[in-house]
């Protein structure tokens, strides 16, 4: 009777200095690289918070490359959720962290490196500029797949060298067609900015001021689809959008409307909802508080556009990309109702 309480007494005693002994994780696993074999949860929290906000992703275009810490470009951790894997792993697990994403910080992230990174077309030098929609779409999918490696390459987006303000010497058989498609320029402002009434009399050796490719507000603005009230006109050909009151066209300004493999759609909409921010989202990009924004179709609209300066250049997923001033301009002025042509 006595050895049977004495054997009770000792499991007990054994019991109460398991439960008093914290629980640690298995030999072998390692979080990001971390070995967290034989920490006990405590410790492990510690060596998570002290080195993985340290973490480096490098950022590439090429040959091209910029570094930034995981905190920078709005990446956490979810320790908690990070330690209950690695507390329930196996002994020689390897594991990734639970990573979370603060977008607004990405953006702020992308934004400011698009000072490094975005190459400006000039005249003869094409440019190059960080596509911020589609890597921010990137980390909000997968974000832990993106940065598995410690590296993320850039989305870039192509910008074809802008055509300079110069002179053309007309040669013999040349037509004019054939020459505002040599500059990338409408033939209607060539006639417009030489003063020539019909586009068949040009003639060998006549000199042609080119206006650069933007910089010429057309003397004939494509009509609007009403002549009472306020109306919107996007030409995708000429980059450019145009505000009437009343048939008169009162304000004008370049844009980016859609790119070949996203156009813009065609025809007569109408102004149907207005936010003064809003975040959009669609196949393969993400926009987090899109300012001034009027759709006008689904979910095309016309918005002001914070991630890049390229106006005048098909750039967007479809909606027209405006400066984010000018954006604020035409949403002042038009109302839901307001048509709007698409051309």
């Amino acid at each position: 009777m006595f050895g049977a309480g004495l054997t009770f007494l000792a499991v007990a005693v054994f019991a109460l200095i398991l439960l008093a002994t914290p629980a640690r994780i298995q030999d072998g696993v390692a979080v990001a690289g971390l070995n967290l074999g034989g920490l006990t949860t405590s410790a492990a929290r510690e060596r998570l918070q002290a080195s993985l906000p340290a973490q480096q992703i490098l950022l590439t275009d090429g040959a091209r490359q910029w570094a930034v810490s995981a905190l920078e470009l709005g990446v956490g951790i979810d320790l908690e959720s990070t330690l209950k894997q690695a507390a329930d792993s196996p002994e020689n697990t390897l594991l990734p962290p639970v990573y979370t994403i603060d977008l607004v910080r990405a953006q702020t992230a992308f934004l400011a490196l698009a000072a490094q990174v975005d190459i400006q077309a000039q005249p003869g030098v094409d440019g190059r500029v960080m596509d911020a929609p589609v890597m921010l779409e990137r980390l909000r999918v997968d974000v832990a797949g993106e940065i598995a490696d410690g590296a993320m390459e850039l989305n870039m987006i192509a910008i074809p060298a802008p055509v300079p303000k110069t002179t053309h010497v007309v040669e013999a058989g040349q037509e004019l067609a054939l020459i505002a498609r040599q500059y990338g320029v409408g033939v209607q402002d060539i006639l417009d900015y030489n003063n020539i009434a019909d586009p068949d009399l040009i003639y060998p050796g006549q000199v042609l001021t080119i206006p650069a490719e933007g910089d010429y507000i057309p003397a004939n603005p494509p009509p609007p689809p009403t002549n009472i009230g306020k109306a919107i006109v996007v030409a995708t050909g000429e980059q450019r959008i145009y505000a009437y009151q009343d048939g008169q066209m009162v304000r004008t300004h370049l844009v980016s409307t859609g790119t070949m493999v996203t156009p813009t759609v065609m025809g007569d909409y109408s102004v149907y909802v207005k936010y003064r921010a809003t975040d959009m989202s669609g196949p393969g990009y993400y926009l987090p508080q899109v300012p001034y924004t009027m759709y006008f179709f689904q979910g095309y609209g016309i918005h002001g556009t914070y991630w890049h300066n390229s106006f005048g250049r098909p750039m967007s997923h479809g909606c027209v990309n405006l400066p984010v001033d000018e954006a604020e301009w035409f949403f002042s002025f038009a109302e839901v109702g307001t048509p709007v042509r698409v051309i």
